[in-house]
């Protein structure tokens, strides 16, 4: 499996989305209001919601894309390639993947994930994702067709993703 066909998977929005907020639930989301642990997931307003003292928290909030802008799959874009490359990952080669065309916003994104996430924190959100997208390919809400592939890229399976997150 080749780098940008692994980086492929990781562009879907919906799937990054869902993935980050696991792994949020996983890590626990603690209220700045009250301190409270136990939170609820409100879909209207795609926040967590303290049970105490119904105090809202957004999903980057108290968490290394809080004050981000960038998509959510650039965060899983960055993981899979620190964990590839280590911090040798390059900003052109994180900005060759990602597409993205502005340079500033990519650095402080990336030099933040470098400082605050270590290996084992790496491997612990690649395999949330992997995660997701097995329940969701399992439960049939992802056929083939839902993660549309350019010919030089290979699809990737559950154990590809779950292969990669183990390392």
């Amino acid at each position: 499996m080749s780098l940008l066909g692994l980086t492929y998977v990781y562009k879907n929005e919906e799937l990054s989305v869902e993935a980050f907020k696991e792994y949020r639930l996983n890590k626990g989301v603690v209220c700045k209001k009250c301190g409270s642990q136990q939170h609820y997931w409100l879909m209207s307003k795609q926040q967590f919601q303290c049970v105490d003292c119904r105090f809202r928290t957004t999903l980057r909030s108290g968490t290394v894309l809080q004050g981000s802008k960038l998509p959510y799959s650039y965060f899983f874009i960055a993981v899979n390639l620190l964990t590839k490359q280590g911090n040798r990952l390059t900003l052109d080669d994180f900005q060759k993947h990602t597409g993205h065309k502005y340079y500033e916003p990519l650095w402080e994104f990336l030099n933040k994930l470098k400082i605050n996430l270590d290996e084992k924190e790496r491997t612990l959100i690649l395999s949330t994702y992997s995660d997701v997208l097995g329940k969701r390919f399992h439960s049939g809400l992802i056929t083939d067709n839902v993660l549309p592939l350019k010919p030089e890229f290979e699809l990737v399976s559950v154990q590809e993703l779950e292969h990669v997150a183990a390392r």
